[in-house]
């Protein structure tokens, strides 16, 4: 504890501008390469335990040949090669849910042999929101919020000039990472968080409970004595959020400008509320993330006067991207090319006849949790690099995400299917046809008593009439729609009985995220959704 807060006052004693945020990052992005290549010198070539280093290995690339490719092809193209050649990772290999086969060699992927030795300096332990799965354990590094994630929050900010905005967060305390992220960060760049209202996480014992409300005590204090300060955190749960619309509304009434970090399904429910209250959110911005920001979810927010402006990250990489200041698309995203590199998987995925190319990350910082080289992490998507005009662009971060998605399927019956992007039909479809908005509606993959895996549609029971009968017949056409392999799955799902309908309110994570798809394990336990951040 007393490290923490010799961390906390070191993290505070240099305050980061928008000036020294871009000239910062705009030196990192020129450095990339040589920075990717000590990295590697240092953490693979050095470390005879590293998985790279076997992945290197069986390329037939030692550090020269490294060295020469990228001196002559650049960072980007180098990695393409390499994951040509096998140099990549798998989602569940990262993990170690599977071993790593590359022609006849085999090996597992050990955590400890992924962690950097840089990155154990001001550490702050946390976990995901266990979205896919058992929630990860990381530490959270002071020196990597001061270094990098800050200077991109800074800029961010000038982006959608939220410097003179009043800022709230709806997130959880630790062990989960949002909420205290976010109250660093911004207390990092000299802005105040007026307000932390903070969702409910179980956990498993008091112990834990009290180690966790201790932590975040003290760095809330931290922030008291050596930053700008910070509010404790008020615990509310989901059906509370109307204390959120009456902030709102009160910095309203005194002519503040507000904006509320949260994930995206939380800034739904908060626009709902407002909506069922009768009140207009005109002015409020939302910075949402831990999942997609879609069409249905920005006009839902829109409808009551506020505006959503997207972010991406996931456990083990941080902040990979932040939403456009004058964006082409609704999720339209800047890449952190400061801290990382992202090419897409040369070799596509065979999605039921769809050609799916997995984002492959890779990290450029000492300081990160954990070494990524070509690391799937369950997205794709589409890259584009082009001049926006905005803060972020003229920083260097010229990369841009769009229309990010996950790539689960759902397995039943001996076959595969690859859901693919089933947003617009349960936020928009669903709800246009038979009621209700966003987050109403769910597709759960599990197991009955008997040990059959069952397709359920979860429907909120605020949703009221429907024809069930017809709803069946509004999912089974989608699912079929598509390839060959999809109008045959569903059939065989069809005939086996699979379907079934159940009226609850649909699963939400920990941290208030809503997604399309939830697939339970035999024993129910969360093996997908997606994790923007």
């Amino acid at each position: 504890m007393l490290s923490l807060v010799a961390g906390l006052r070191g993290y505070f004693r240099d305050p980061v501008t928008p000036e020294k945020a871009s000239e910062e990052i705009r030196r990192a992005v020129e450095t990339r390469e040589q920075r990717f290549l000590e990295l590697v010198r240092t953490q693979v070539y050095d470390r005879e335990t590293s998985p790279y280093l076997k992945l290197f290995r069986m390329a037939g690339c030692d550090f020269a040949d490294l060295q020469s490719h990228i001196c002559r092809h650049g960072l980007e193209e180098t990695l393409e090669k390499l994951a040509e050649e096998g140099v990549y990772l798998t989602q569940d290999e990262f993990k170690g849910k599977k071993e790593v086969v590359r022609g006849a060699q085999s090996f597992a992927v050990s955590r400890k042999d992924l962690q950097l030795q840089d990155a154990d300096r001001g550490l702050i332990l946390t976990q995901s929101s266990g979205t896919r799965g058992e929630p990860q354990r990381f530490a959270l590094s002071l020196d990597h919020l001061a270094t990098s994630s800050s200077l991109s929050t800074a800029i961010f900010f000038s982006a959608h000039d939220l410097f003179r905005y009043s800022h709230a967060i709806y997130d959880a305390i630790l062990p989960t990472t949002g909420g205290i992220r976010y109250l660093l960060r911004f207390a990092k760049i000299g802005i105040k968080t007026d307000r932390w209202f903070a969702r409910r996480v179980p956990l498993n014992s008091w112990p834990e409970a009290a180690f966790h409300h201790l932590t975040t005590s003290l760095i809330v204090l931290g922030t008291k004595f050596f930053g700008p300060g910070s509010p404790w955190p008020e615990f509310l749960d989901g059906h509370e959020v109307g204390r959120i619309v009456n902030w709102i509304a009160e910095k309203k009434r005194v002519g503040e400008a507000c904006c509320v970090r949260t994930t995206a399904s939380n800034a739904v429910r908060i626009a709902r509320t407002a909506q069922e209250m009768g009140q207009f959110l005109d002015g409020a911005k939302f910075v949402v993330s831990g999942e997609p920001l879609t069409e249905s979810k920005r006009a839902f927010i829109e409808k009551v006067g506020g505006h959503a402006i997207p972010c991406y990250g996931c456990a083990g990489l941080n902040q990979i991207g932040y939403g456009c200041g004058n964006p082409r698309h609704t999720d339209d995203l800047h890449v952190s090319l400061n801290i990382l590199a992202v090419i897409q998987q040369p070799r596509p995925m065979d999605a039921n006849g769809l050609a799916i190319r997995p984002f492959l990350f890779t990290t450029l910082s000492p300081l990160s949790p954990l070494l990524h080289i070509n690391v799937e992490n369950g997205d794709f998507g589409v890259m584009e690099t082009r001049q926006c005009g905005c803060a972020l662009e003229k920083a260097g971060l010229t990369l841009h995400l769009h229309h990010v998605r996950s790539f689960e399927k759902l397995t039943s019956e001996g076959m595969n299917y690859f859901y693919g992007d089933l947003f617009e039909f349960f936020e928009k479809v669903l709800p246009a046809e038979f009621g209700g908005g966003p987050g109403d509606y769910q597709l759960v993959e599990e197991e009955d008593g008997n040990a059959k895996t069952r397709l359920t549609l979860v429907v909120h029971p605020e949703v009221r009439q429907f024809d069930e009968g017809k709803i069946f017949a509004r999912l089974r056409a989608v699912l079929a729609d598509g390839p060959r392999g999809h109008r045959f799955m569903t059939g065989v799902w069809e005939n086996a009985g699979t379907f079934r309908l159940k009226r609850q309110v649909p699963y939400a994570s920990p941290r208030g995220k809503i997604l399309p798809l939830d697939i339970l394990g035999a024993n129910g336990e969360r093996r997908t959704e997606n994790r923007l951040r």
